[in-house]
C-alpha cells in the first residue's frame, strides 16, 4: 500500500523550493549588478581641441538610474597627475515616487565648469597631455566598489596666443551706431572679433580664399557708455587669447524724449490680441497691468528672442546696394526715443524705442530694405505681424506691425520687394512700418544704413587694400567717413555707419 504524505509537509517542501529559487534570483541580480561597470554618461559641453595658457571646460555627467557620487578632472603629463577643480554649475536629482526609498538622494544630472591649463596647473609643459574625467555613481557595479566610466582626451598644449594685426587706420563711430574694423590673424584661430563691454562681435572673412583676413562690423549700443574700452580679440583651439587695441573715437549722441498718453481705448484695442497670441502670458487681472507685462518684461523675452535669431545668420553678405527707407514714409518716431507712459496723468512705465516709425498710407505695401533670406514670418508679440530678413554676416532688418504678410521663412527676397503691408498690429497706435536694423541681434540706428538724401548711389570705397573685389559697390569706410568726422552730423540720413560690401 503506497506512503500517503501529509498535505502539510507537501506544502513545506513546495515554500522550501520556491524560497530557494527566489534567493537564488536574488543571488543572480545582486552579482549581475555587482559584476556591472556602467558608470555615468560623460559629455563635453565645447569640444576641446588642445590646452592652453587657461582653456575653460564645460563638463556635463547623467545617469538615469543612480546618483553621481563624484568626478574628477586631471591632466596626465610625463608620468604625473595633475588634479583640476571644477565647480558645479548645475545639479539635478531623478524625481521618483515616495516609495522608492531606495532610490538615491544623490543628482542623477551635473553640470560642472573648469580651467586646465598653465595659469591653473604651473608644472604643465608645451607638448602632448592627456585630460582625464572620471565619474562614479552610487551602484552596486564593479564588485561594490562603485559604477564608473572616464572620457580620455589626448591633447595637444600650447601657450603662444594667436597674432592678430589691425590693417584699417582710424574708426569713427556714433553712440547706437556701427563701424567696421580688418584685420588679420595667424592660422589656428578659431574666434575672433570685437568686445564692447559685454557685446560680442563676431568677425567674418573677407573673402573666402583669405579665411585669416577678416573683418568685424561691431556696435556701440544706444545704452552703453561712450567711454567703455572696444578691443579686438582673438582665440585659438586651445583656449589661448589675444586682446589688441585698435584706433577708434565715439561720438556721444542725445536721444528725444517722448510721453506717450495711455487710453483705455488703446489698450483694448492692443493688448487682448497680444495676450491670445502669447499664450505664455498670463492674465493680470487688469488692463493696465496686462498692457505692463506686455510692454515690459514681453518686450525684454522678445530682446533676446532677436539676439537669438541673429544665430540664423549667414556667414557671408547677401547684399550689394544701399539699404532703402520705406519710400515716401513720414518718420513718426526715431531710434531710441525713450518714452514714458503715463495713465490718468500718472507715469507708469518707461521704455526705449529701438526702431523708426514709418508711415505713408493705410496698409502701404513695405519692401525689403536689401537683398535676403527671411528668417521669421509670423506674430512676434509687441511687433504684431513681423518680418525679419537676414542680410548675412549678423545684419538683419525687422518689419513690424504689419496688417499682412506676404513672405515665408526660407524665401529670398530682392532689394525693394514687397514682403508685406503696413498695418497697426501688436503694439501699435495706428497704420505705420516700425522698422529696426539689428546687428548680431542688437538694434542699431537705421539711418547709418539708408542712401543718403538727394542720393542713388552710395560712395565706393576702396576695397583693394582688403582684399576685396573693386567693384564691390557700397556704402562707406572708416577711411571714407576720417575726412568727415571731425564734424559729425548728429541724425538725418547720412551714410555714417557700416560699410555694405558687395557679394564674394
Amino acid at each position: 500500500m503506497p506512503e500517503v504524505r501529509p498535505k502539510s509537509a507537501e506544502g513545506v517542501g513546495r515554500l522550501g523550493v520556491f524560497t530557494l529559487v527566489v534567493l537564488l534570483a536574488v543571488f543572480l541580480l545582486v552579482l549581475v549588478k555587482a559584476a556591472s561597470r556602467q558608470g555615468p554618461a560623460i559629455r563635453l559641453v565645447n569640444p576641446v581641441k588642445g590646452l592652453g595658457q587657461s582653456t575653460p571646460l564645460e563638463i556635463e555627467v547623467r545617469d538615469a538610474e543612480h546618483g553621481i557620487r563624484k568626478v574628477t578632472v586631471e591632466v596626465r603629463q610625463g608620468g604625473k597627475s595633475l588634479a583640476v577643480v571644477p565647480q558645479v554649475m548645475r545639479s539635478e536629482r531623478a524625481p521618483h515616487s515616495w516609495w522608492q526609498f531606495w532610490k538615491s538622494a544623490l543628482p542623477s544630472s551635473l553640470t560642472l565648469s573648469a580651467r586646465a591649463g598653465r595659469r591653473e596647473i604651473p608644472e604643465l609643459q608645451e607638448g602632448r597631455a592627456t585630460l582625464v574625467i572620471t565619474a562614479v555613481n552610487d551602484s552596486w557595479g564593479h564588485l561594490f566598489r562603485d559604477g564608473q566610466s572616464t572620457l580620455t582626451l589626448a591633447l595637444p598644449v600650447r601657450f603662444t596666443p594667436p597674432r592678430l594685426e589691425v590693417l584699417t587706420s582710424q574708426h569713427y563711430i556714433n553712440q547706437g551706431g556701427c563701424d567696421m574694423v580688418v584685420f588679420k590673424v595667424s592660422p589656428g584661430t578659431v574666434e575672433s572679433g570685437v568686445q564692447v563691454g559685454r557685446y560680442f562681435f563676431p568677425s567674418w572673412p573677407v573673402r573666402s580664399s583669405q579665411p585669416d583676413t577678416r573683418l568685424a562690423i561691431f556696435a556701440y549700443p544706444y545704452d552703453l557708455d561712450p567711454s567703455t574700452p572696444a578691443r579686438l580679440v582673438a582665440r585659438d583651439d586651445a583656449g589661448n587669447e589675444t586682446v589688441s587695441s585698435f584706433n577708434y573715437r565715439v561720438f556721444p549722441k542725445k536721444f528725444h524724449t517722448d510721453t506717450i498718453n495711455l487710453t483705455d481705448e488703446f489698450m483694448n484695442r492692443a493688448v487682448p490680441p497680444i495676450l491670445s497670441q502669447t499664450p505664455d502670458l498670463a492674465d493680470q487681472g487688469s488692463l493696465l497691468k496686462n498692457f505692463l507685462e506686455v510692454n515690459g518684461p514681453l518686450r525684454a523675452r522678445q530682446a533676446q528672442q532677436l539676439i537669438e535669431l541673429s544665430q540664423k545668420t549667414a556667414p557671408e553678405f547677401l547684399w550689394k546696394e544701399p539699404f532703402i527707407q520705406l519710400g515716401n514714409s513720414k518718420v513718426e518716431a526715431s531710434f531710441a526715443d525713450y518714452r514714458t507712459y503715463t495713465y490718468n496723468g500718472q507715469v507708469v512705465d518707461h521704455q526705449v524705442h529701438l526702431g523708426y516709425d514709418l508711415a505713408v498710407t493705410q496698409h502701404t505695401p513695405v519692401v525689403a530694405a536689401n537683398d535676403g533670406v527671411v528668417i521669421y514670418a509670423a506674430y512676434f508679440g509687441i511687433y504684431g505681424n513681423a518680418v525679419i530678413i537676414d542680410h548675412g554676416c549678423g545684419v538683419q532688418t525687422l518689419y513690424g506691425h504689419l496688417s499682412s504678410i506676404g513672405v515665408k521663412v526660407g524665401d529670398k527676397v530682392k532689394r525693394g520687394q514687397t514682403i508685406g503691408h503696413s498695418g497697426q498690429t501688436g503694439l501699435a497706435g495706428g497704420d505705420h512700418l516700425h522698422f529696426t536694423v539689428l546687428l548680431d541681434g542688437i538694434p542699431v540706428n537705421p539711418t547709418e544704413w539708408w542712401i543718403p538724401t538727394g542720393s542713388t548711389t552710395a560712395s565706393r570705397p576702396n576695397w583693394r587694400r582688403f582684399g576685396r573685389p573693386r567693384r564691390a559697390p557700397l556704402a562707406r569706410s572708416s577711411q571714407l567717413n576720417e575726412s568727415r568726422a571731425r564734424a559729425p552730423r548728429r541724425g538725418g540720413r547720412g551714410a555714417e555707419g557700416c560699410v555694405a560690401p558687395g557679394r564674394r
